[in-house]
């Protein structure tokens, strides 16, 4: 019993070293906020320098030159953005937050946030159109279009009054925007600002 109770715990010894080694072996190379977290939707910047995800309680952004980065806070500090776009041109990111979605000018302090429908709704994702003046988001509903300088929205509404999309498609023109819903798809030409 006591030869069986040795082998076990050589057995369990060698098998937590492994596990060990094997996790400094794949250590992540740019750091999330909080050690057990796992940033959510990776997304590199147009030019391919930069590096963007969601992190507890902002949007972090990785400069893939130096490893050095910078946080974006989110409207309320405990949540975390499920998904951070860029901006065409690479100098906004965008993401979701309570209530509203947030854009930030890179490498400032300056944000904007643009309501959604309702109060406590966060959209999942968030897309610019291809010239970069406005971005669209799935809201209970609808798809909904907001003009980057004005701020000014329109809504796209669905066949279904409660569904919320997530995923959007937006023609390379920015012309026609689609997405899935309740039965197939529904696109519509969006109207200019």
């Amino acid at each position: 019993m006591r030869t069986k109770n040795l082998y076990n715990s050589c057995l369990i010894s060698f098998f937590s070293l492994i596990l060990l080694i094997s996790c400094q072996a794949t250590k992540p190379s740019l750091p999330g906020k909080v050690i057990n977290e796992t940033p959510t939707s990776v997304m590199f910047s147009p030019d391919g320098n930069l590096i963007a995800a969601g992190v507890y309680g902002a949007a972090r952004v990785w400069d893939l030159s130096s490893d050095s980065y910078k946080d974006y806070p989110a409207k309320v500090r405990n949540e975390t953005p499920v998904y951070v776009s860029f901006s065409p041109d690479g100098t906004q990111i965008a993401a979701g937050i309570w209530g509203a979605v947030r854009v930030w000018k890179l490498n400032s302090t300056d944000f904007t946030d643009y309501p959604n429908k309702i109060r406590n709704d966060t959209a999942r994702r968030i897309y610019f159109s291809p010239d970069g003046k406005w971005i669209a988001a799935g809201i209970f509903g609808a798809v909904r279009v907001w003009n980057l300088n004005s701020g000014a929205f329109k809504d796209y509404p669905l066949k279904i009054r409660n569904e919320t999309p997530d995923i959007i498609a937006i023609s390379p023109d920015g012309k026609v925007m689609a997405t899935g819903t309740y039965g197939g798809v529904m696109k519509w030409d969006v109207v200019p600002f």
